[in-house]
């Protein structure tokens, strides 16, 4: 069979088998393992592994866009000597391993506000994304629309089993804008769903005892600390907002000399 025709079967069977990083890269490859002396088992080894990498990639950017983080937040960014009293970046490494996952445990960051809690759990969520782990990141109000929306929809319990499905739901800002009765209750519902079967992040700006202000009253309060405290993470993130620190600092610095 001549090459040319060996070559355009070689680009039908890569696109039949959906092989676009080997169908993209093999002519590359074979003169690359020519060139080093490699065997056909080498050539292959070379084939597949670019195919995996490339696949593993495409995965992990699907991962961050499926999650929707209002913005991509390093881990390694954030300043350690910045970090509230108590909270280390050995510790936030080791939680960003996802053991805690793994356990279908959860992790609360309770603390005033700027102390960079949406940072630590948008990077630890970023981490999970890059083990291939479904994230999906929600404001609290957000997610109370979202679940007062599938509600009217008749479509609650739907949305609830698919929440359930993600391995780490994020949810931020609980506590800093107020909700209805119903909205908490939807809240404890979509709490309720993963309870035990998936791992929540959630970060507020109340301490547990002023919880009753967002699920209304102390019944539900109580039974809703009650399942996201069990086998939890607490990050205690009390301190001086870092932009307020920040401005402080701006401040000193262009003050005349």
């Amino acid at each position: 069979m001549a090459k040319a025709a060996i070559d355009a079967r070689i680009e039908l069977f890569l696109s039949e088998l959906r092989l676009p990083s080997i169908k993209k890269n093999y002519v590359k490859i074979a003169k690359e393992v020519g060139q080093s002396g490699s065997d056909y088992a080498g050539f292959l080894h070379a084939l597949l592994e670019e195919e995996v990498n490339d696949r593993c990639t495409r995965r992990i950017e699907r991962r961050l866009q499926e999650a929707r983080f209002p913005q991509i937040k390093e881990l390694a960014d954030l300043d350690e000597t910045s970090l509230p009293s108590g909270i280390s970046m050995p510790q936030l490494w080791e939680l960003a391993k996802g053991d805690y996952i793994k356990d279908g445990a959860n992790i609360i960051a309770v603390g005033s506000s700027g102390t960079g809690k949406t940072h630590v759990s948008i990077g630890l969520g970023v981490e999970a994304c890059r083990q291939s782990r479904r994230v999906r990141f929600y404001t609290a109000t957000e997610l109370v629309s979202e679940l007062a929306a599938a509600q009217e929809q008749n479509a609650l319990h739907r949305f609830l089993k698919r929440l359930a499905t993600i391995d780490l739901l994020i949810v931020d800002e609980l506590g800093y804008l107020p909700v209805t009765e119903q909205g908490a209750e939807l809240l404890f519902q979509a709490f309720s769903a993963r309870h035990e079967r998936g791992s929540v992040i959630v970060n507020s700006n109340l301490p547990f005892s002023e919880w009753a202000q967002v699920f209304k009253t102390e019944r539900l309060a109580v039974a809703m600390l009650d399942r996201v405290t069990h086998r939890a993470n607490i990050l205690e993130m009390n301190g001086e907002s870092f932009r307020l620190r920040s401005a402080k600092g701006r401040k000193a610095q262009n003050k005349p000399g």
